[in-house]
């Protein structure tokens, strides 16, 4: 039971977890809709319980400092059942709900523009959407049953798809190639995959690089540097095949292994790669604690960005916001809500807020 709670866990992260900022191209300060955010906040998605329909998007405004449920105030339902990811991309927010099977499409309000509810190229299929990334007019998405699918910005559906692994999760495109790390997370006996698709904008061509079993987070950070994490088997078979750090020469398509046993997740900011570790004792209680991989020196440092001696058990996720500095970071509590620190440029905690839900997994902001 403990092996499959823990493989449940893992995929409740999916892609590779970063944050986003938005603006409005519109004159919505003229709008009197009660439902209206404060300019400027935070979004944040909690993923919830699986099969709970739990899923909850919220809004932190900076000046109240107070969080909000703005996706139920603003459309009156719930989220539906493990918000997966989200996107800003021009005016719109896209969110990726994977075990209700579609993915909606919002204003800066977070109210309903859209819902896309299946996939035109396989109108059987159920949507099972893992993680979104945008490029040149077009959103791209995973589908869990190893599929990559393309949203048209302007018209609001999928328009194409691809095959490309066993269970993909993460979605990035750098140099006009569209990486997908196929995880094979729910494959038969844990047999992970070990490929990373590599896919052009148009979704007309793919081929496979080798990288470390169980592909599952992509990041870029600001130098164009592809980055990925394979988490390894969790220990569930002999023999343990930790988590492994690599990079992906984006001209060659050629993968480096950086580091291994220490990023669970990883977050670039600025000139640092922060490597998130995770560890859980017997009763399945997890420790969080952080290094970093220093991108211009390439090197591994031994040193947090929190500097009070503040512990968060079970974080997901950390972004900071780029106007002060501060450095947002989201914290699990099991089945209960998760929980918003916010700390200094410095490393000070300033504040701590309940999220509104539970498994917090994304933040953006939006002025």
């Amino acid at each position: 039971m403990k092996k499959k709670n823990l493989l449940w866990s893992m995929l409740l992260f999916g892609a590779t977890l970063i944050g986003f900022s938005s603006c409005s191209d519109n004159d919505s300060d003229n709008n009197q809709d009660t439902s209206a955010v404060e300019l400027p906040g935070a979004y944040i998605l909690n993923s919830g319980k699986m099969g709970s329909n739990g899923s909850v998007l919220s809004y932190y405004g900076f000046k109240s400092a107070k969080i909000s449920n703005q996706f139920e105030k603003a459309n009156g339902i719930m989220v539906g059942d493990v918000g997966q990811d989200a996107i800003v991309y021009g005016s719109k927010t896209y969110v990726a709900v994977y075990n209700s099977g579609l993915i909606y499409v919002l204003d800066i309000n977070g109210k309903i523009v859209s819902t896309i509810k299946s996939d035109a190229t396989r109108p059987s299929e159920k949507l099972q959407p893992r993680a979104l990334e945008s490029y040149n007019g077009k959103v791209y998405v995973t589908l869990f049953d190893g599929y990559l699918a393309r949203i048209d910005t302007t018209t609001l559906t999928i328009d194409k798809s691809i095959a490309v692994g066993p269970n993909p999760e993460a979605v990035k495109v750098v140099n006009n190639k569209v990486y997908v790390a196929n995880s094979g997370g729910f494959v038969a006996d844990y047999q992970f995959n070990n490929t990373v698709s590599v896919v052009d904008p148009e979704l007309s061509t793919k081929k496979d690089i080798i990288v470390a079993i169980n592909p599952n987070e992509l990041k870029v950070d600001k130098y164009n540097n592809l980055y990925l994490v394979s988490l390894g088997n969790y220990g569930l078979t002999k023999p343990i095949i930790p988590n492994i750090l690599q990079q992906i020469n984006t001209t060659t398509d050629a993968v480096t292994k950086l580091d291994e046993g220490r990023s669970f997740s990883i977050f670039p900011e600025g000139d640092r790669l922060y490597m998130l570790k995770k560890e859980y004792d017997a009763s399945y209680t997890p420790s969080s604690s952080f290094t970093y991989y220093d991108i211009v020196n390439k090197k591994v440092v031994e040193e947090s960005f929190i500097t009070d001696g503040t512990t968060i058990k079970d974080i997901s996720l950390i972004k900071s916001e780029p106007t002060t500095g501060d450095m947002y970071v989201l914290g699990a509590n099991g089945q209960n809500n998760g929980d918003m620190y916010i700390f200094s440029s410095a490393g000070k905690l300033k504040s701590k807020l309940d999220t509104g839900g539970a498994f917090p997994v994304k933040i953006w902001f939006v002025k």
